[in-house]
């Protein structure tokens, strides 16, 4: 008896193991997020494949789709005709049949009236809630409007006021807007052409109608779009005709999707690059202020409304027929419950995403915060950690609903770990500002305290006597005060840079010893200034540069430098030797080394809103740094203005050929290592088989 319940238990203990084997790949893709580190990380499930409608329903290269409660509108532009499903009681209709040419984007209003874009018909078609045509909004009349642009309305969206702004293809103007008795008003929301230094210089060079007859740079024209419940239009761009090979060369200048305002201006991340693609074809606005960008790839990417990344998830379908994959996805689109609606042109259907308890705790997090209830958002986004702790969405919703409560410093180190250096920025100016409200009296009384010592100072030095005037003091006699003067000897080039090169050149002042040890001084700053400055001015590229590479580096561009010049030096009649262009280099960066610590140690009590002080200071001593080089190379070698100039041009041209020189030969020294290695393995592989 015992044994039969044994065997029954496992039989039922293999059902349940196996059923819930079943239910954890229901998903066919994963999802993705973005990592404190910058990284796609996979995460929980936000979305999973629902139902599929309109498979049987004989659809042709649909194009759009737009969902009013339970009911969904698609455009099927290859039966020319508009669509309308019944997703409760599974019955369809159609319209348009006779006064659509290519239906491609439509769009319903509260009041039930349809508006369709018709690309071949050349006009936008507005249908009332029963199927007639209420008005054709044509090609407009009016000298806003070009003879020589095109009118092929591809998508459409309209603004609670009744405002229409139309997509049409090919219009680089940006999109056309239309008031509400269809009267053509001007464009809205134009990409920006950037030029290539090419164009700038071309810019530069040719004559107005030169550039009118041979240049035709035109931005990229908007690929589709959408609008929000409080009228606030997305767009989303892309480059026709491109290559994955041209997308990954191409240097990105703006974002591909933008949300702008009423004056058209993008208000979505527009000062920080965001994730995002270069092939969205679609977007659709959710509910919580985010918004969906859809590839013809397939893939979903999901934005709160700063434009952070929240969840990317699906795919293409490569080879075999699954749910939540696409053959060539048009449109994507969103209803009250946020469930997700794709449409497959190819495949003619529309796949339905649930979201997951994950991506809804995520959403509410969102909600709770934009609408002010951040102890409810803290208690959402602690759950959602739980979940994943390595989500950077997660650390900021959380680090922003500490802020919101006064927690800075609890604030603080959410946004430092989401690596947010302008919310970061932002609560280290309410720490400071708290910390100075406490202490200023303290403040005040340092400042006056140095006010005094300076005026006191002043007053000090004007009686006594006058020193007598010396070019430079008396180089002591002994070693080690001989070695503490050449090193401090950087102050008097500060002040005195053409003197102090006349007594470097003469072994008066300076010398190997004190440069080297100065070389290796000016390292440290140079690694305090990439590696150690505060979060808020932190190099993100150089962060993780091992300290040994960076030693390797600065060897090798100061070896580089010196060494090139001598040899430029030497057959243009230089008369500096190599001991003197290795002795001027570390005094001619004195400006550096003296002012880089100081705008390192200020990096950690500024923010973003001082951050043009640092800049300036740093510009400053880079500056000043380089004058003095070229100075110090003048009088090394006793150039004149425009021979120097060529001395550091040459000397640069050095340097870029050495370092392509030493790239090839590591190349061709790794080829013939591994040459060498597939030799040997042959060889012990024949004689293993002998």
């Amino acid at each position: 008896m015992r044994k039969k319940l044994a065997i029954l238990l496992a039989i039922c203990l293999l059902f349940v193991c196996g059923s819930m084997v079943v239910s954890a790949s229901e998903n066919t893709t994963y999802t993705y997020a973005i990592s404190v580190k910058g990284d796609w990380i996979r995460t929980q499930d936000a979305y999973m494949p629902g139902n599929v409608y309109l498979r049987q329903d004989g659809l042709s290269v649909p194009e759009d789709i737009f969902i009013v409660g339970k009911t969904m509108y698609l455009a099927d532009t290859g039966n020319a005709r508009i669509l309308i499903y019944d997703m409760e009681t599974e019955t369809t209709r159609e319209l348009g049949k006779g006064e659509l040419t290519q239906p491609r984007g439509l769009y319903v209003t509260d009041d039930g009236s349809i508006y369709v874009a018709d690309c071949a018909g050349g006009a936008v078609v507005i249908f009332d809630k029963d199927g007639n045509v209420k008005q054709r909004i044509g090609r407009p009349d009016s000298y806003l409007f070009s003879e020589l642009s095109e009118y092929k309305p591809r998508n459409v969206v309209v603004t609670g006021e009744g405002n229409i702004f139309v997509c049409s293809e090919g219009a680089y103007e940006g999109l056309l807007q239309f008031d509400s008795k269809g009267e053509f008003q001007g464009y809205f929301a134009a990409n920006r052409k950037y030029l290539t230094l090419l164009e700038t210089i071309e810019d530069m060079l040719l004559s107005d109608s030169l550039k009118q007859d041979l240049l035709m740079r035109r931005p990229r024209a908007i690929q589709n779009l959408d609008i929000n419940d409080r009228d606030l239009v997305y767009t989303v761009t892309q480059t026709d005709e491109v290559t994955y090979a041209w997308a990954a060369a191409a240097s990105k200048q703006e974002n591909c999707l933008k949300q702008h305002n009423l004056a058209g201006v993008n208000i979505l991340s527009r000062d920080t690059f965001m994730t995002d693609e270069w092939n969205f074809i679609d977007v659709a606005a959710g509910q919580y202020g985010n918004a969906f960008a859809l590839t013809y790839t397939g893939l979903i990417y999901e934005y709160d409304s700063e434009g952070n990344l929240i969840f990317s998830f699906g795919g293409s379908a490569t080879s075999a027929e699954r749910s939540g994959v696409f053959t060539y996805a048009t449109a994507i689109e969103t209803d009250s419950d946020g469930f997700i609606y794709v449409l497959d042109r190819e495949k003619g259907y529309v796949q339905v995403f649930y979201p997951t308890d994950y991506a809804v705790a995520t959403h509410r997090a969102i909600h709770d915060l934009e609408s002010g209830n951040y102890e409810s958002s803290e208690r959402t986004w602690s759950e959602v950690l739980k979940l994943n702790g390595s989500a950077r969405i997660a650390h900021m919703g959380y680090g922003k609903t500490l802020f919101h409560q006064q927690r800075f410093e609890e604030a603080l180190d959410e946004f430092r770990i989401a690596r947010s250096r302008s919310y970061y920025s932002d609560t280290f100016w309410e720490l400071r500002d708290q910390w100075l409200s406490k202490n200023v009296v303290y403040f005040l009384i340092v400042i006056f305290a140095l006010v005094m010592y300076v005026i006191v100072s002043s007053i000090i030095k004007k009686r006594r006597p006058a020193p007598a005037v010396v070019r430079v003091k008396p180089v002591p006699t002994t070693r080690g005060k001989r070695f503490l003067h050449d090193i401090t000897y950087f102050r008097y080039m500060l002040r005195h840079p053409i003197d102090g090169y006349y007594y470097l050149k003469r072994r008066q002042a300076g010398s190997v010893g004190a440069a080297t040890f100065l070389y290796f001084i000016l390292f440290i700053v140079f690694a305090a200034d990439t590696l150690f400055r505060g979060f808020i001015f932190g190099f993100e590229l150089t962060e993780s540069t091992p300290v040994l590479f960076m030693a390797i580096s600065f060897v090798v561009i100061c070896g580089l430098f010196i060494i090139g010049n001598y040899m430029v030096a030497s057959i243009n009649e230089g008369e500096g030797s190599l001991r003197n262009i290795y002795t001027m280099l570390p005094y001619a960066l004195s400006p550096y080394l003296v002012m880089t610590p100081f705008i390192v140690a200020s990096t950690y009590i500024l923010t973003q809103n001082e951050a043009f002080l640092v800049s300036l200071a740093w510009t400053i001593a880079v500056v000043w740094s380089g004058a003095l080089v070229f100075i110090g190379l003048t009088e090394t070698h006793n150039y004149s203005f425009g021979d120097t100039v060529k001395n550091v041009l040459l000397t640069l041209f050095f340097i870029v050929i050495a370092i392509i020189a030493a790239a090839v030969m590591y190349l061709l020294w790794v080829q013939v290592i591994t040459f060498i290695q597939d030799v040997a393995l042959e060889v012990a592989y024949r004689v293993q088989q002998a």
